[in-house]
């Protein structure tokens, strides 16, 4: 585990959420790491509007089905975000808790990449850690699909904290 002594001061964490598994055991552990140092968690979530379905750039914004498919993208990501707020809610309210502050983001960068939408907004926050999942893929796999946590290790500029 991380000692406070060996760790220059973290004052805010930031979580990745995608809903997978891997994210999720991430979440235990920046929530455990937001108590340790009594820090500020956000969870944040992106919502990869380049991945949505075709229908829903050949329809019209404002149009009903337009609006359905990013509403349904924006529900799933609440829903993961309340199961974050979850995790940091049991981990808070333990006796011995320490005071810390807790919000959660959906980032929708139309114009980004995800690990260029989580990177821009870890800097915009001065974000100290960021605690993400990852499937650990390697190889040539891993070359022909990218990975986001591999993108975010390389290119953010505070300490990330990868979770397998």
């Amino acid at each position: 585990m991380i000692s406070k002594t060996k760790v220059k001061n973290i004052k805010r964490i930031m979580l990745p959420i995608d809903g997978s598994v891997n994210s999720m055991k991430a979440a235990n552990y920046g929530t455990s790491l937001a108590k340790k140092f009594n820090a500020d968690l956000i969870a944040v979530t992106v919502i990869d509007l380049m991945s949505l379905p075709y229908g829903y750039f050949i329809s019209a914004p404002g149009t009903h089905s337009h609006d359905k498919i990013l509403e349904e993208k924006r529900k799933e990501a609440k829903k993961w975000l309340d199961e974050v707020q979850g995790l940091f809610l049991a981990v808070s309210t333990a006796p011995e808790s320490i005071e810390t502050k807790f919000r959660s983001e959906i980032i929708e960068d139309p114009f980004s990449k995800v690990e260029g939408a989580l990177i821009n907004y870890a800097e915009s926050e001065n974000v100290d850690l960021i605690v993400m999942g990852t499937r650990g893929r390697s190889g040539l796999r891993r070359m022909l699909i990218g990975s986001v946590a591999s993108g975010v290790s390389s290119h953010a500029r505070c300490a990330v904290m990868l979770v397998r």
